[in-house]
């Protein structure tokens, strides 16, 4: 008997019915007619494993719960942040971070990857928060802890010793900021050496202004490979590329090609300046994700955690309008976003872990374009979120 039968579910395209035993899916079929314990009648509502929201900073959300958003530069708000971090305690950033993972849920969620600061203001405060919450909702959503040099990493005498001491306390993978303090390429060959010191990867905010003073991609690229770090380094906005004239464009898809690197976009990040040009890069078969960014901080003072919001952004700023273009959008919150982040045996098949959400669409244009809610969320093959069997429509 199964534990658990999902029946007529939209799974890529056709309706299926799938079973659930000791949280993992024991069978995916065109019609199931083995008893179970429980039985939940998608009626044609589209199924995936769940959203992957490949960039977050967690540490710093819901900062203008506590203060007033004040519109200003970059460089200003970053001062903002800076002075606000000394403040920070673990449980003011688990209180914070932990309502929108909750939020994340909610939505369908089923990973995130955040950037989680540290240097001498914060301390290692913003780690042991996120690892502590990483373990708490272990087998619910998977959570990427990144330690973060936002700031830089020579501006203080503390920075660099407490990266490698995030990496001991568990994190995931280590973060650089290209532009942060003008450190530039010394920046990039510090947080590349780390990532090679401890078997990591990195991911790298980079070329984020838009500025083409700040253009670092290729040397990004020409370190990764002469460090034997293909393939595992992720960058975020590459802003610049959109500066770029056409042969220029095309030396950077090269470069990118050969490095491996795999970029993800923030399209709120179009609020300040333009987006990497999301279509070529597609085009180059060239891993691309997005991320949700700021939410509701001194950066962004909107934003709930929902990555399907920022899906119907990019579809809106960058005309993926097309059937072809709309399942892009898609991939980037599924498939490919879960290739960025390195998740095994994401899909619905036989034997994998069993994780569902089911939204309250029948298509994956109807779920961007109406940010559809997840009305079933099944993880690890236990029921934590059904609200179908109590809509009466």
């Amino acid at each position: 008997m199964l534990d658990l039968l999902i029946k007529e579910a939209k799974l890529n395209g056709r309706l299926t019915d799938i079973g659930i035993t000791d949280g993992h899916i024991s069978c995916v079929l065109e019609n199931i007619e083995e008893a179970a314990l429980s039985v939940i009648n998608a009626k044609g509502r589209i199924v995936v494993p769940g959203f992957i929201d490949c960039h977050m900073h967690l540490d710093k959300v819901l900062l203008n719960e506590e203060s007033v958003y004040v519109d200003g530069t970059g460089v200003e708000k970053g001062a903002l942040t800076f002075e606000r971090k000394k403040m920070f305690t673990v449980e003011n950033i688990t209180e914070r971070a932990e309502l929108i993972i909750k939020r994340a849920i909610s939505a369908g969620t089923l990973a995130i990857r955040t950037n989680v600061d540290v240097d001498a203001s914060v301390g290692l405060k913003g780690i042991e928060a996120l690892i502590q919450l990483r373990e708490k909702y272990r087998g619910i959503i998977t959570l990427q802890v990144v330690a973060f040099a936002q700031e830089g990493v020579f501006f203080d005498h503390e920075t660099q010793v407490l990266l490698g001491q995030a990496i001991q306390m568990g994190a995931d993978m280590i973060g650089g900021h290209s532009t942060a303090k003008g450190e530039g390429e010394k920046h990039i060959d510090f947080i590349l050496n780390l990532a090679q010191k401890y078997n990591i990867e990195a991911d790298f905010h980079i070329d984020e202004s838009g500025n083409r003073n700040h253009y670092l991609l290729p040397y990004l690229a020409k370190r990764m490979n002469e460090l034997g770090l293909v393939g595992r380094v992720n960058a975020i906005h590459c802003c610049t590329l959109s500066s770029l004239n056409q042969d220029e464009l095309e030396e950077a898809l090269s470069l990118i090609e050969t490095s491996q690197l795999k970029i993800t976009v923030a399209p709120t990040a179009i609020s300040t300046r333009n987006l990497a040009p999301v279509k070529r890069l597609i085009e180059k078969n060239i891993t691309v994700g997005l991320g949700s960014d700021n939410i509701r901080d001194f950066f962004n003072p909107l934003g709930s955690g929902d990555i399907k919001q920022a899906a119907l952004l990019l579809s809106y700023v960058q005309r993926f309008f097309s059937e072809d273009e709309v399942n892009q959008v898609w991939s980037m919150v599924t498939d490919s976003g879960a290739s960025l982040l390195g998740l095994p045996n994401f899909k619905i098949e036989k034997n994998n872990v069993a994780n569902l959400t089911i939204l309250d669409a029948y298509s994956p244009k109807e779920v961007i374009a109406y940010t559809s809610p997840a009305v079933v969320i099944i993880r690890s093959g236990k029921l934590i979120q059904d609200t179908l069997r109590h809509f009466i429509i």
